[in-house]
């Protein structure tokens, strides 16, 4: 009875674990290729699970606003990243792994601002 009562633990345990994993998947964003964006930060989410870097990108003389996924607040702290890494309105050069979907947003890579300084948070959003 006790074999059982584990075996169907263990079952429901990985039954749910696939979920979590599949949250923490990079396949939505095209690995093969990365693009350079230009903008002005709008907001910088600095929240668990990942943080997001909401960026203002002039293309073609329309302001269009880029969703960037970046790293959790742990792993950037440790980075020496924190909650007024970007502020708004700061002029940025950004490389992202783009969305497969097309849509404006990607996997954050790295930022250059406008003094020259480069930050990078590696090469995932986890």
């Amino acid at each position: 009875m006790l074999v059982v009562a584990g075996l169907v633990t263990l079952g429901a345990m990985t039954s749910v674990s696939g979920p979590a994993l599949a949250h923490h998947s990079f396949a939505n964003f095209d690995k093969s290729r990365t693009i350079k964006l230009k903008g002005t930060v709008k907001e910088w989410q600095f929240t668990n699970p990942h943080s997001w870097l909401q960026l203002i990108v002039n293309e073609g003389g329309q302001q269009v606003e880029y969703s960037i996924e970046g790293a959790s607040v742990n792993t950037l702290v440790r980075r020496g990243w924190g909650a007024k890494t970007f502020k708004p309105g700061d002029k940025l050069d950004i490389v992202v792994y783009p969305l497969k979907s097309g849509h404006n947003g990607g996997a954050f890579l790295s930022a250059t601002f406008e003094n020259g300084k480069t930050i990078s948070s590696g090469i995932t959003p986890n």
